[in-house]
């Protein structure tokens, strides 16, 4: 890692207060952990500001440090740490938390420490040893909740479509087109969000490749200076800090291309979810004309049913795409199909006649 001076010496402060609590735990009498819990918690929290975590963890450590002055690790938990990206990571203090940018060396065989992860401190430098378990997969993570966006709307638009028909003789069309709109607008505010943290995240990534990409460059210029006046160990270090580098900004492109593909996602649920509102919205302004005209003539009984049936057949050719069969002249078909049915019948009997003769 590579703290400046201040972070430096909070992480020096947090090693000097690891060491006081072994030393409280020296002088502690306790046979098992819950008795030195009990006993040097309260002390160790008060006289050192260590975190609770960190006390924890220095009961469990105590055992194989006990006696120990010069203690130069420090164990760790997730909640003590976390990697921030492929180049920096986050480490609990006693002053705080505390951001370091990091590169990475390489990995060992083999991780028999119960701390998740241990702050190693030598004379020239801190190092993090984390450990981590093989053959995990992890599960990728739906982009924004896009996914949840649009199948929530789906259920909106499907539930709209379905009460057309069924609120058409009875309940209240309005009052579910109504809150169709209220939840389509929910959901737009929500998928808005969504695509400004994408877009933020976005900008933030860009930055950062930038500034690798500058780190990268000027890396190039050093080599070759220290090339030109012999000092081949010297570009040689440089050599290997831009190769790490290098590595970090191909992770970058990964996560820049995979954002752009959020934000795409994005875009396009934004796009349905207004869809989506211009036709409820439709059906809002549909049924409240219809309400308007039945409530505003003498229309009989049966009138309002036509009407509400002609509602409901509306609806359903909506859904289905496909043109519902005319209801008007029904009448007038059937006399039709009577007339041919009498003609098939004389023509029937005409042939029997002229057969019998």
């Amino acid at each position: 890692m590579s703290p400046s001076q201040e972070d430096r010496a909070k992480l020096f402060a947090t090693l000097a207060a690891y060491r006081q609590a072994l030393r409280v735990l020296d002088q502690t009498r306790g046979a098992n952990l819950v008795s030195l819990h009990e006993a040097a918690y309260e002390t160790i929290r008060d006289t050192t500001g260590l975190p609770a975590r960190l006390v924890t963890l220095a009961l469990r450590d105590h055992g194989r440090h006990k006696g120990e002055d010069n203690v130069s690790a420090i164990p760790l938990d997730a909640k003590l740490f976390a990697i921030k990206g492929p180049d920096s990571v986050s480490i609990a203090t006693v002053q705080g938390r505390v951001i370091l940018p990091y590169t990475m060396n390489g990995y060992h065989f083999g991780w028999n420490d119960f701390a998740e992860a241990r702050l190693v401190f030598h004379a020239d430098h801190i190092e993090l040893c984390a450990g981590i378990q093989a053959g995990v997969h992890s599960h990728k993570e739906g982009s924004m909740s896009n996914e949840g966006i649009l199948a929530r709307l789906g259920r909106v638009i499907a539930g709209v479509v379905n009460n057309a028909v069924d609120t058409a003789e009875a309940s209240n069309p309005i009052a579910v087109a109504q809150q169709a709109l209220r939840e389509i607008d929910k959901i737009s505010d929500e998928a808005r969000a969504a695509l400004s943290v994408a877009v933020a995240a976005g900008h933030r990534l860009k930055a950062k490749a930038d500034d690798l990409d500058a780190e990268i460059r000027d890396l190039d210029d050093k080599i070759k200076v220290g090339l030109t006046n012999g000092r081949e160990d010297l570009a040689r270090a440089a050599t290997g800090v831009q190769i790490d580098l290098e590595a970090q900004r191909e992770a970058l492109a990964k996560a820049i291309a995979e954002n752009a593909g959020e934000i795409a996602e994005a875009q396009a649920a934004l796009r349905s979810i207004a869809s989506a509102r211009d036709d409820a919205k439709k059906r809002l302004d549909d049924a409240q004309r219809a309400q308007k005209v039945v409530h505003g003539s003498d229309a009989t009984p049966s009138e309002r049913n036509d009407r509400r049936l002609a509602d409901a057949l509306s609806a359903v050719e909506r859904v289905t795409g496909v043109p519902v069969k005319s209801i008007s002249g029904a009448a007038e078909v059937e006399e039709l199909g009577q007339i041919q049915r009498q003609n098939a019948i004389e023509a029937r009997l005409k042939a029997f006649r002229e057969g019998e003769r």
